[in-house]
């Protein structure tokens, strides 16, 4: 018993510390949309570089995800890999701040988007190692809701005030910090996991389990999906600060406190949108989630100006950021066995950052050739080709009929 408490409560650590890890490093990975508008002013940048900038900080996330996890998982030492990764994205946040040109700026945040890569997949396969049965869902779902909370909801407007009163390179400075904490946390919370030469064996990753995986009905859409809506996403999240200050009018502080309520509403999202999909199934919530992923982008495509326009960004902006964890998490862990969905996983994440990093790309030089306002013509066009797509995905959720099927044949002897 004392032993199971004290599992517990390194469970317990190790959520809230990577709750908090993820939504400042998800704060950093923001910061760079959230104080552009400032930053234009000091460097001369256009929307294409802009774009390039945030496009290439997603294919260096995108690259080192899956890869860093692979290696994790064959070479060990996840938590120092874990250390080193958190402490390089401190330091790339810090010197962030003493950018003066654009070349400057896409090193720095291509570097930083890579070391960011490496942190999440290895802290979820380490709470996975620790949590209970009962509790990984619940675990999972907390780490990322440090996104919404702090990446999202209280960032912004913290973010955009120190840029206002100080300087948007005094911001990077106060993001940095918390990483670097995150970092000397994780060297003295933090255990290595142990894993046995045979459990090691057993799941390491080789390229006939990624062929495997890509086998899977589920696991083939489900990746499409993802480049879609990651390019979408990522497009959306650059852009928007921009738009929001030069197409809707609003001032810097304004567009934080917009972003603030945004998030704060995403975290009812994330909880809501799994749970939702638990009742209606997976299929269902999908197709649905990405008909409403829509609506944001057309209406404030449609009505920049319009305080309407905010109020549908408020209430229903979220659902872009909290309708991933269906196609990147519950439909691929219903689809495969274990030992298929490490593998699953990188190449659902891996591959729809990669390739959907080319739409922040291809929106900047739009916005430059047209206007602000084609990026939000872009990403409905995303979101419904990934609508469209959802339709071939098969139903993973069982049914309670089935389910207790399933468990009275469990429950029958073999005669």
């Amino acid at each position: 018993m004392a032993l199971l408490k004290k599992g517990i409560k390194y469970e317990t650590k190790l959520v809230m510390l990577f709750f908090v890890a993820w939504g400042f490093l998800y704060l950093d990975r923001q910061a760079i949309s959230m104080l552009m508008p400032m930053i234009i002013e000091d460097i001369a940048l256009n929307n294409t570089k802009i774009g390039q900038i945030n496009m290439w900080q997603t294919i260096g996330f995108a690259i080192s995800a899956p890869v860093f996890a692979i290696l994790s998982d064959r070479l060990g030492h996840k938590k120092k890999i874990l250390f080193w990764a958190t402490l390089v994205t401190s330091i790339l946040a810090l010197i962030t701040m003493f950018a003066g040109s654009f070349n400057y700026l896409l090193i720095v945040r291509t570097l930083l988007g890579a070391s960011e890569g490496i942190i999440l997949p290895i802290s979820i396969s380490m709470l996975a190692a620790v949590s209970r049965p009962t509790t990984l869902g619940r675990n999972m779902g907390l780490v990322y809701a440090g996104a919404a909370v702090i990446g999202v909801a209280i960032g912004p407007v913290v973010v955009t005030q120190l840029g206002e009163l100080f300087n948007w390179r005094y911001a990077f400075l106060f993001v940095s910090l918390p990483s670097f904490i995150a970092a000397m946390l994780m060297l003295k919370v933090v255990k290595e996991v142990e894993v046995s030469p045979l459990a090691a064996e057993a799941n390491t990753v080789t390229v006939s389990s990624i062929l495997s995986g890509l086998k899977n009905r589920n696991i083939l859409i489900c990746t499409l999906i993802s480049v879609f809506c990651m390019g979408a996403m990522w497009t959306f999240n650059s852009f928007l600060p921009l738009y929001l200050t030069q197409i809707s009018q609003l001032s810097i502080t304004q567009m934080g406190i917009v972003f603030s309520l945004f998030g704060l509403l995403t975290i009812v999202w994330q909880i809501f949108i799994p749970y939702s999909s638990d009742k209606i199934g997976r299929k269902p919530a999908m197709t649905g989630y990405l008909a409403m992923a829509m609506v944001t982008p057309l209406v404030l495509f449609i009505f920049p100006n319009s305080a309407a326009s905010l109020v549908i960004l408020v209430l229903f902006g979220g659902i872009i950021l909290a309708m991933n964890t269906i196609y990147q998490s519950i439909i691929p862990v219903e689809s495969v066995s274990p030992l298929v969905m490490a593998s699953a996983n990188a190449l659902i994440m891996g591959v729809g950052e990669l390739i959907g990093a080319f739409s922040i790309g291809f929106s900047g030089v739009l916005a430059d050739a047209y206007s602000l306002t084609a990026v939000m013509l872009v990403v409905p066009i995303s979101y419904f080709v990934a609508f469209l797509i959802s339709f071939g995905l098969i139903e993973t959720l069982r049914t309670k009929s089935a389910a207790k099927e399933q468990a009275l044949v469990k429950a029958t002897p073999e005669i």
